[in-house]
């Protein structure tokens, strides 16, 4: 039988333990190579906040980048006050981000640093290190040594400490709640350092992928829409096939700022071309909602070319009943101005189908996102219908 007090005796020991070999060492090391040490350590946190510079636009990086810099300026702190510990320099997280940045140069399709996602049964979100290949693929970087990590999966880490097992088990579990292109996001836990074949084995049966740096994880054969057989097609979608200004008549400005923006996105970036090819080989569809909406825009704006294509578009666009039920995956979303019931009934109806949304409605997308819910689309630009509009048009020569 173990008592309450052996149990905290062992607590006590386990922690006074290595803060005294940490004490020793402290005394053994000249506190002008403790700086040096530190030193070092700041010089690799201003290296990492530059190199994180060039992925600005992926969300969670400024993030990073400010933890990276608290770091900075606590070792910083305690080199001026003269309280500079080994301690300190051993345990910088700079180390992990360090381990963080490598992996990070390695994926494609990064969506996300340091991203929480809601896990059933658990307080606060989990967090995934790096999710990546457009949300099918979530990295936990570890930058641990071997031995803590095998001693935390046997049960003897300190008191509280969670062992890897356990978080492996979790990032399975979060994934099988969060899909990502109607399926799990792949879970990779990255290693700096070489674990032992029981772990790795262990960890493998959780359903986790093992990686390090030297042996990166694959990438999913598929990572972008291409594995999806049918798309859903929005009003934005259907109207901006259609247009004169994605048809070969973009060479205008129009009275309309708006327009004449667009006209310009369109002679960069011809919007029907990547369409036509998303479409190839695809099954289309929309749901009684957008088709009766689109016609409704039609009838009051369309010009006569753009009459005649939208009747050739629903040749091959299935129109099919709306959703009597939002699936549970939309069911909780709040309306705003960005999300109304138009919307969600179009978006509700693509994920019920298992389709993929084609949409230039980025909106709805976001104010889902910030709800905590991903909604699996193809978001393009806007392009209004703009043959009527032509002429009190200026010409571009």
């Amino acid at each position: 039988v173990v008592t309450a007090s052996a149990v905290y005796i062992v607590f006590i020991f386990s922690h006074v333990k290595p803060a005294s070999i940490n004490a020793n060492m402290d005394k053994e090391i000249p506190f002008k190579d403790l700086v040096d040490r530190a030193n070092e350590k700041i010089e690799l946190g201003y290296e990492l906040i530059s190199q994180l510079e060039e992925y600005r636009q992926i969300n969670g990086v400024d993030k990073i980048q400010r933890k990276i810099s608290q770091e900075v300026k606590f070792l910083q702190k305690v080199i001026t006050n003269e309280k500079l510990k080994i301690n300190h320099v051993q345990c910088s997280n700079l180390t992990h981000y360090a381990f963080l940045v490598q992996i990070l140069k390695l994926q494609q399709g990064v969506v996300h640093l340091d991203c929480g996602f809601p896990l059933e049964g658990r307080s606060n979100p989990l967090r995934v290190d790096i999710v990546c290949e457009n949300g099918l693929k979530w990295i936990k970087a570890i930058a641990r040594n071997s031995k803590s990590l095998a001693d935390a999966a046997k049960g003897e880490a300190s008191y509280g400490a969670r062992s890897i097992l356990d978080q492996a088990e979790e990032f399975v579990d979060a994934s099988a709640q969060h899909l990502c292109m109607f399926k799990p996001p792949k879970v990779v836990f990255y290693f700096s350092q070489t674990i032992d074949n029981t772990l790795l084995e262990e960890l493998q049966e959780t359903g986790v992928e093992i990686a390090s740096i030297a042996e990166p994880a694959e990438s999913n054969e598929s990572t972008d829409i291409s594995s999806v057989s049918t798309l859903n097609i929005d009003i934005t979608t259907l109207l901006a096939y259609i247009s004169n200004v994605c048809n070969g008549s973009c060479n205008w400005q129009f009275r309309e700022g708006i327009l004449t923006e667009q006209a310009e996105k369109e002679r960069q970036t011809p919007l029907k071309p990547a369409l036509d090819n998303l479409f190839k080989g695809k099954r289309l569809i929309c749901c009684e909602t957008a088709y009766k909406s689109f016609e409704e825009i039609i009838a009051l704006l369309a010009g006569a070319q753009e009459h005649k294509r939208a009747a050739e578009l629903m040749q091959i666009v299935e129109v099919l009943p709306d959703v009597t039920t939002v699936p549970d995956e939309l069911a909780v979303i709040k309306f705003s101005g960005k999300i109304n019931q138009r919307s969600l009934k179009i978006f509700a109806f693509g994920m019920q189908m298992k389709a993929v949304t084609v949409t230039s409605n980025k909106a709805f997308v976001r104010s889902a996102k910030m709800q905590g819910i991903n909604v699996p689309v193809f978001t393009h630009q806007a392009r209004a219908l703009t043959e009527a509009k032509e002429s009190t048009a200026t010409p571009i020569q």
